[in-house]
């Protein structure tokens, strides 16, 4: 039995009388076994294997897929991610390999005659605390051809969830990649029940064309509109749009039977008919109408100016006793930029930003709870020899600012003010 990173290869099946023989075939895997340095002075990578395929690559990539995620249900959690302008893929793929020290595993698919490379497809597992690992894939194609250009869709069409990272590009190569997603939605082989669209904020116009198309109405489609400044800030916004939709039901059909035949794609139908916990249940349509698509449009952040930000950082430095001061995400405690005195070098900025995020988490929580609609202005913990002033800022409610300060050097009313100044200088 030959495997590869979508399951196992068994040897071909005969075709069932009256179907043609498919038009590919993968012929083999070579995968090896060991992370060393071969006889011939070369490096061997147990995580990378190869599949030569003859014919058509994205049949082949989907035929791997046919028996391990045919059922959504039952298969490992699945996001794919495609950025056709290759900017920022790439770089997450390696973020979360890094982070979580799981390997990233590399298929190459190859001609089986020239040995060309039509694609590379890349995969890291991201393990949960409380959830199944996630599996996140990405390829990027090599080739120009369509139907090498046609491997993404293969993957995306058996995931839970495919992010499409639109980057800055010309209208109409924005309008193609709508296109051909629309035209795959649609096709027989298509499973994956949400669909995510990253807009960089030179193409955020594009959120209304998006939300206008006439998506099919089992699909969920979710338009963002954030800044990607940062491989961690991509993650972030998928990782966010992930937790909201895991818990939506899977691929059904309109009429309430298996997409695509229960004979050769068995789907595990999700019970619609039950709401789903925070939302309200529909209306019932008349047996006639059809459900309509939903497609939600996240309400863009105003932009934070991030040579503002750098600056405004740097001329609280000047306050006396400030040991380090930081600009942070409330919603992932990522720290969007920090700067720090000689003397607070041994401060952990990134650890105290994701303490300090908990922290008005729960203040704010605890507000909500007593009944409360003020917004919290500045949370201060005095802690040993130091002070932690946190912040929000008031144009970018999904942002604070942290300094921290040495109790013994700091005169806190002033340092107080500073920071307030530093606050209304970051819109």
């Amino acid at each position: 039995m030959l495997t590869s990173l979508f399951g196992d290869l068994g040897a071909p099946t005969t075709p069932r009388r009256g179907h043609d023989t498919p038009d590919f075939a993968a012929t083999a895997i070579l995968e090896s076994s060991a992370a060393e340095v071969s006889d011939l002075g070369h490096i061997v990578d147990k995580h990378t294997s190869d599949l030569f395929v003859t014919g058509s690559p994205s049949e082949a990539i989907r035929q791997h897929l046919k028996a391990t995620r045919a059922d959504l249900e039952t298969a490992t959690r699945q996001i794919t991610l495609f950025d056709p302008a290759r900017m920022w893929a790439g770089s997450v793929i390696k973020a979360l390999s890094d982070a979580s020290g799981q390997p990233i595993e590399r298929l190459h698919l190859r001609h089986q005659n020239t040995l060309a490379t039509i694609a590379l497809i890349e995969r890291t597992a991201l393990p949960r605390r409380v959830e199944d690992p996630l599996k996140i894939y990405h390829t990027d194609v090599r080739e120009e051809s369509p139907d090498a250009q046609a491997i993404p869709l293969a993957l995306m069409e058996s995931s839970h969830l495919t992010a499409v990272i639109v980057a800055p590009m010309p209208a109409a190569a924005v309008e193609q990649i709508l296109a051909t997603l629309h035209a795959a939605t649609r096709g027989a082989h298509w499973r994956c029940p949400n669909l995510l669209f990253m807009l960089s904020t030179p193409v955020a116009q594009m959120a209304p064309r998006i939300a206008a198309m006439p998506w099919p109405p089992r699909l969920n489609v979710t338009v963002t509109t954030e800044p990607m400044t940062s491989a961690s800030a991509v993650w972030n916004n998928i990782l966010n749009v992930w937790n909201k939709v895991k818990t939506l039901p899977r691929w059904e059909s309109v009429d309430g039977g298996p997409a695509g035949g229960a004979g050769e794609f068995p789907i595990k139908v999700a019970d619609l008919d039950a709401p789903i916990a925070g939302k309200v249940a529909p209306r019932t349509a008349p047996a006639s109408a059809s459900p309509e698509p939903t497609v939600r449009i996240d309400t863009p952040r105003s932009t934070l100016d991030l040579t503002r930000m750098l600056r405004t950082l740097e001329q609280l430095t000047a306050v006396e006793g400030l040991l380090a001061c930081c600009v942070i995400d409330a919603s992932t405690g990522m720290v969007l930029g920090s700067r720090r005195s000689a003397e607070g070098e041994d401060i952990a900025i990134d650890l105290a930003a994701a303490s300090h995020t908990e922290v008005l988490k729960a203040h704010r929580r605890a507000a909500r709870e007593m009944g409360s609609g003020e917004r919290i202005e500045e949370i201060i913990v005095t802690q040993g020899r130091r002070h932690h002033v946190l912040r929000t800022v008031t144009t970018h409610p999904e942002l604070f600012l942290l300094a921290v300060l040495d109790k013994q050097h700091t005169n806190l009313a002033l340092a107080r003010f500073k920071v307030m100044e530093a606050e209304k200088a970051l819109g």
